[in-house]
């Protein structure tokens, strides 16, 4: 198991209990996939650097997890056809300290 950080900006239009029904969904891809630690951090509505699909603002989620190599790709193949779902990035966490 690796760990990983991975961040997501999700469509600013959300509201309130849409945005907390996509982070619960993205939370359970995660877990199904990655069946380990996992923390989730909801950072709020951030204006980007350039606009994404014509938007300006988005709601920034940050997801912290313990994973094996594999599960990566089935994470990102079942997340990157979300409408909800701006941008996000899947990085492995530096392991030394």
């Amino acid at each position: 198991m690796r760990e990983y950080e991975a961040m997501f900006i999700f469509h600013p239009e959300l509201t309130e209990e849409k945005l907390e029904e996509n982070v619960k969904a993205v939370e359970k891809i995660i877990q199904d996939n990655a069946k380990g630690r996992l923390n989730t951090e909801v950072l709020g509505k951030k204006t980007l650097a350039y606009p994404i699909r014509k938007v300006n603002e988005g709601y920034y989620v940050n997801y912290d997890f313990d994973a094996p190599p594999v599960a990566i790709d089935k994470i990102k193949a079942a997340l990157k056809h979300s409408d909800n779902i701006l941008r996000f990035i899947i990085f492995a966490k530096d392991s030394k300290k």
